[in-house]
Order: C-alpha cells, then sequence, then structure tokens
C-alpha cells in the first residue's frame, strides 16, 4: 500500500470556500483527500474507496451528512464540522470514534484531532 492509500480521507462539504482550503491544507499535512459534495457522492466514495478517516459537514445541499457518518466503518475516525453542536451530539453517542469541530473551525485543530484520532486507531491496531 503506498502513502497516499494509507493515507485517504473523504472531504464531505457542499460549500467550496471551505473545502477547497480544508482539502489543500490536508495535502500539505501528508494526506490523499477524495472529497464530496452531496451524501450520495459521499456514500459512493465510501464504496469506492479505504479511507483512513472522514471529514464531514451534517448541512448539505443534497442528502444529509448524517447518512455518511453512520455508514462509514466502526474502524474509520469522523470528524463533523456543523454549525450546530446539537445536531452531531446525538451522532457521537451513537457512533464511536466521531468528534465534533464547531464551524468555524481552525484547520490546524482539524488536522491535529484527526491525527490524534488516527494515532488512536493504530494503537487499537497494534
Amino acid at each position: 500500500m503506498t502513502q497516499d492509500a494509507a493515507r485517504l480521507v473523504l472531504v464531505v462539504e457542499d460549500d467550496v470556500s471551505v473545502r477547497r482550503p480544508l482539502v489543500k491544507f490536508l495535502e500539505m499535512h501528508g494526506f490523499s483527500v477524495v472529497t464530496a459534495e452531496t451524501s450520495d457522492e459521499g456514500l459512493d466514495a465510501l464504496k469506492k474507496h479505504r479511507v483512513v478517516a472522514a471529514v464531514v459537514d451534517l448541512r448539505l445541499k443534497r442528502g444529509s451528512g448524517r447518512d455518511v457518518v453512520v455508514s462509514t466503518p466502526a474502524d474509520v475516525p469522523v470528524i463533523i464540522f456543523s454549525g450546530v453542536p446539537s445536531e452531531s451530539a446525538e451522532l457521537e453517542r451513537v457512533r464511536p470514534r466521531t468528534r465534533l469541530i464547531e464551524k468555524p473551525y481552525s484547520l490546524v485543530l482539524l488536522v491535529e484531532t484527526l491525527e490524534e484520532m488516527l494515532a488512536e486507531s493504530q494503537n487499537l491496531h497494534s
């Protein structure tokens, strides 16, 4: 497996002004990124790619990020970013390995949280 495939992150975000800098920042930190703008595209990406993590906006123009969150394999960390923390509280309870980062968000905090969750994954599997 290549380094890229080992660090493939799914980003589900319909706002290009949020998605583009996020993707660029993740790539600067050694991640490969597959993006989706709708919940259907996110679900398709989960079927086609083996991602190590997902960053999901709950409020999409088409569909809900919630569908992507609950469909993501249980061993894959998910970061929800949302301006509405109450929407993610239930998801954080029902799906382990899920964390919220509130919008407006810090790219640095997001990547640090992602790295921390991936490190926890390595510890579980080693």
